[in-house]
């Protein structure tokens, strides 16, 4: 599964919207956007608040 596979999932499971996740990472909800489609992916930084909102380790978002 890839990152931007992970995130929607992550997202769905959670049950927030793009644009709650955006508000919860500082970022905006493009971002958030661009990162599911795969056209960018997340900084170091973001990647962390992912993590840590999520519960799970950034090996975990980033492993295949």
């Amino acid at each position: 599964m890839t990152l931007r596979e992970k995130l929607i999932v992550l997202r769905d499971k959670a049950g927030i919207s793009q644009m709650t996740l955006a508000h919860q990472l500082g970022v905006s909800r493009q971002a958030v956007s661009r990162w599911e489609t795969g056209e960018t992916t997340p900084n170091t930084e973001t990647l962390k608040l992912l993590s840590k909102l999520f519960d799970v380790s950034i090996n975990t978002l980033l492993g295949s």
